[in-house]
């Protein structure tokens, strides 16, 4: 019973971290290290991990230990995918930005007056010769 209202709060705690507290402190970096920490200390001491986990209501330390990487996950996955829509955001408003300057160059300097990039020079004589028959080149 323990368990399912530890989950809970870690899972209230992701969304209040990543929501409200994301710009001020790496959280889910701490949450990795954390993570492994415990890791670390599930290898290194079992018999206290399973101890841990009992007194919690999970049977083995190592379902205990899997029942946090889930939740450790899902906040970094959270925590990016929040990242990755503030950057879409910003991108969105760079691009508005940007279609507005050049409507007003566009309208300062009209297009009548710009300066057309010049044709392509014609492209240089290949020194192979154009045929494909290898018998006709020269030795």
């Amino acid at each position: 019973m323990i368990i399912r209202v530890l989950l809970l709060l870690a899972l209230a705690a992701i969304g209040w971290f990543i929501f409200l507290r994301r710009n001020k402190l790496p959280f889910h970096i701490v949450t990795m290290f954390g993570l492994l920490g415990a890791g670390a200390v599930a290898v290194v001491v079992p018999h206290e991990t399973d101890r841990i986990a009992q007194w919690v209501g999970v049977e083995r330390g190592a379902d205990l230990i899997i029942y946090l990487s889930i939740v450790a996950v899902l906040f970094v996955l959270v925590h990016y995918f929040a990242k990755f829509v503030e950057i879409e955001q910003k991108l969105t408003q760079l691009t508005r930005e940007l279609a507005i300057l050049r409507a007003e160059v566009e309208r300062v300097v009209p297009p009548a007056t710009k300066v057309s990039p010049s044709p392509p020079a014609s492209p240089p004589a290949s020194p192979r010769p154009a045929t494909d028959d290898v018998s006709e080149l020269p030795q």
